[in-house]
C-alpha cells in the first residue's frame, strides 16, 4: 500500500489488499493497491416483470442477465405476482433461482387466503402494496385500516416475509431520473383528492407500529431525504427502505463530495435497514439498454458511496436475504472465465 497518509475509515480498501501486506511475508503487497470493497453479488429487491407466461419470462431473464449478470446482479425480485401471473412466476422460479417475486394485492382487495397460497409457491418472497390507485381513484389513505388488511399484515409477519410498499409520490419534477410532475396526483385531484403525502405517510407509519412483528420496506426511499428517514428508522425498528429510482448516478456523473459524504454516513449508520433496488420493468416494456443503464446507475450510486465491505454487502444482498428468510446463493465461476467483471 502507499506510504502516504490515508484515511481508511473514509476511503476503505478491500480486505484482501490489507491481507497482502503480511501474507507470505508481504510478497504480493501492493498488488491491486487501488481495489475497493466489492459486493459478492447484488439482489435487486424492486423490479417488475410484465411478461406473463413462463416462456416469455424466461426470454426476458435471459436477455437481461446476459449483461446484468456481468454487473454482479445475481437475483431480482419481481413485484407483480397476481392471480393471473403467480403460477407462471412460480414455474420459472422453480427452475431459475435468479427470479423471485412478491404477491401484489390491490388496495381494495385484501386477500389473506391468496397470500397463504402464494407462500407455498417457489420464489415467493413477500407482499407488494401500492398507493397509486388510492390516489388516482380518489380513495382515502385510511383504506388500509381495515380488519382484513390487519389479517394480511399479520400473516406476512407469521410467514417471516416483508411488505414492500410504495407509500408516497413526490409532486415535483424529477428530470434527473426522468420523472414527470404530479404523477398520480393530477388524476387524483380530478377525483377530489385533498390529502397529500403526509397523510399517506401517517397511515403507513401507523400500520408499521401496529404490526411490529412484520417488516415493512418503503419503496423509493419513501420519497424523502436521509435525515427524515433516518429519524423514522430510529422510531420504527421494523421499518426498512429501498434505494430504487432516486438513488442513482447517471453515466458520466460523479456525486459532489458533500453529497457523497452525507449519503455515506447515513448508509453506514443505517446499514441494516437499506436495500438495493432499481424499479426496472422487464418483459418487452422498456428497451434493454434502458434497463441496463438503470441498473448501472444504481450500482454506480452504491459504489460511489465508498462503503466499507460489511455495509456494502448488507445493502447489496444480505438485508433482503435476512428479511425474506433466504440463504445466500452460490456463484458460477464459469460465467466469467478468468476475470470477473
Amino acid at each position: 500500500m502507499s506510504s502516504m497518509p490515508h484515511d481508511e475509515s473514509r476511503f476503505p480498501h478491500a480486505p484482501d489488499v490489507h491481507e497482502r501486506l503480511t501474507a507470505e511475508g508481504g510478497f504480493s503487497a501492493g498488488w491491486g493497491l487501488h481495489h475497493v470493497p466489492a459486493e459478492s453479488y447484488l439482489i435487486d429487491c424492486h423490479t417488475h416483470m410484465s411478461a406473463t407466461t413462463p416462456a416469455k419470462i424466461n426470454k426476458a431473464l435471459k436477455e437481461y442477465f446476459a449483461r446484468a449478470g456481468a454487473m454482479r446482479l445475481r437475483r431480482q425480485v419481481a413485484l407483480d405476482g397476481k392471480p393471473k401471473t403467480a403460477e407462471a412466476f412460480a414455474k420459472v422460479s422453480a427452475k431459475d433461482d435468479r427470479f423471485l417475486w412478491l404477491n401484489w394485492q390491490p388496495y381494495n382487495q385484501p386477500d389473506v387466503k391468496f397470500l397463504k397460497k402464494c407462500s407455498k409457491m417457489k420464489g415467493f418472497s413477500g407482499l407488494k402494496l401500492h398507493n397509486a390507485r388510492v390516489i388516482i381513484e380518489g380513495d382515502k389513505p385510511g383504506v388500509w385500516r381495515s380488519p382484513k388488511w390487519d389479517d394480511v399484515f399479520k400473516c406476512c409477519g407469521d410467514l417471516g416475509k416483508p411488505v414492500l410498499w410504495h407509500v408516497t409520490q413526490r409532486m415535483t419534477d424529477a428530470p434527473y431520473t426522468g420523472g414527470g410532475r404530479n404523477s398520480y396526483w393530477a388524476k387524483g385531484w380530478e377525483k377530489g383528492v385533498k390529502y397529500g403525502n403526509r397523510e399517506l405517510m401517517d397511515v403507513f407509519l401507523e400500520t408499521v407500529d401496529k404490526h411490529r412483528g412484520t417488516n415493512f420496506i418503503g419503496a423509493h426511499h419513501l420519497h424523502i431525504g436521509p435525515n427524515y428517514l433516518g429519524a423514522l428508522f430510529d422510531e420504527h425498528p421494523n421499518l426498512y427502505a429501498d434505494f430504487s429510482v432516486g438513488n442513482t448516478v447517471r453515466s458520466g456523473c460523479d456525486m459532489y463530495e458533500a453529497d457523497r459524504e452525507a449519503w455515506r454516513n447515513y448508509t453506514i449508520r443505517h446499514q441494516d435497514r437499506l436495500l438495493f433496488g432499481t424499479d426496472v420493468d422487464l418483459g418487452d416494456v422498456c428497451g434493454i439498454w434502458y434497463l441496463w443503464e438503470t441498473l448501472a446507475g444504481h450500482v454506480r450510486f452504491l459504489h460511489q458511496m465508498r462503503l466499507p465491505k460489511e455495509a456494502l454487502e448488507k445493502v447489496a444482498r444480505l438485508n433482503f436475504e435476512r428479511l425474506a428468510g433466504m440463504a445466500p446463493v452460490p456463484l458460477n465461476g464459469a460465467d466469467w472465465g478468468n476475470v470477473r467483471p
